[in-house]
């Protein structure tokens, strides 16, 4: 199918909050806009087996936004509220609708969401190796900075000291999200990643690894799990994870992992799966060492052009995506 001209005749285009009726149309849109872009024969089977749109907009349906173009959908996109942190993503177009500003109409309201959330920085991650996907976001004040590696292993036996959000009372659950919340707040003032937790949880994704050091939190992970959540068919993808800053921090990374690699077994699901900005130096390296590889790079997009809580010595998990 060919794609239209940018000059072509401009289109009548609405955007409107998600409804569940949508998240059929929009999570095959997704599916085949990612396989196109990636050259794929069967676009539509691109990640078939890994759920980013239901879970997104389960979590929070007021910030998944859709593009209507003549009644029918054409676009979407999902905006991340963590705190004085937010990103946003997938967003994806009908390919027989690319080149003609939906995308840019679709991020006007994703903006509008962050200045109501009162976000002090916000970023995404995108192709690295697409000037018009950096172009794009660089009109709305994004700026390029350093690489982000998506990073797999096969999963491990592991024995892990750690805890887990679902094995914890009823009036214990809401003092561990505080404690992870004052934990990354330690990293970057006012990050908190409490929807991750409380949404995996309802959504039951997966599993928050909780490492305790004494009466302290010293770290905790986010983790999805298998089919129909973001980490896919027989994989623990680490959507975040956090460790405390200071002395110890790299030793507790590793038992923080070790106990994301004992859900997984656990779980049955064999491989692992974790982006880490290439800008945090220690943990990139750790991961290396632990027999982490690549498997895809993408580039973290800032809004302002400054780091947020992108430095050498986090010990920080996420991706963006």
């Amino acid at each position: 199918m060919s794609t239209p001209s940018p000059d072509a005749q401009s289109l009548s285009i609405s955007i409107r909050p998600m409804q569940e009726a949508d998240l059929a149309d929009a999570r095959r849109i997704c599916r085949i806009a990612f396989g196109t872009f990636l050259g794929l024969p069967d676009p539509e089977a691109h990640r078939d087996d890994r759920e980013y749109i239901s879970t997104r907009w389960r979590a929070n349906p007021a910030a998944a936004l859709v593009a209507q173009v003549d009644g029918g959908l054409a676009g979407s996109n999902f905006a991340t509220n963590w705190g004085s942190f937010g990103f946003f993503g997938p967003l994806t177009v009908r390919p027989d609708l690319w080149n003609r500003k939906i995308a840019q109409k679709l991020l006007g309201p994703t903006m509008d969401l962050f200045e109501k959330w009162g976000v002090r920085e916000a970023g995404l991650f995108t192709f690295a190796q697409s000037p018009k996907h950096v172009g794009l976001y660089q009109k709305f004040g994004f700026w390029p900075r350093f690489l982000t590696a998506v990073m797999s292993k096969k999963t491990s036996s592991r024995e892990a000291a750690t805890l887990r959000y679902s094995a914890l009372k009823e009036a214990e659950r809401e003092p561990a999200v505080k404690a992870c919340r004052t934990l990354t707040d330690s990293i970057y003032e006012g990050l908190d990643v409490s929807s991750e937790i409380r949404s995996v949880a309802d959504q039951n994704l997966g599993e928050t690894i909780l490492l305790w050091g004494g009466d302290s939190l010293d770290g905790f992970a986010v983790c999805h799990g298998g089919e129909g959540t973001e980490a896919g068919r027989n994989n623990c993808y680490i959507k975040f994870a956090a460790v405390r800053p200071g002395p110890g921090s790299e030793r507790a990374f590793e038992h923080l992992l070790d106990g994301c690699e004992a859900f997984a077994a656990e779980r049955g699901l064999e491989r692992m799966e974790a982006g880490v900005n290439l800008s945090r130096g220690q943990a990139y390296r750790h991961m290396l060492q632990r027999g982490f590889r690549t498997d895809l790079q993408g580039v973290a997009m800032h809004k302002p052009d400054s780091p947020a809580y992108n430095r050498p010595d986090v010990f920080v998990l996420d991706d963006w995506r």
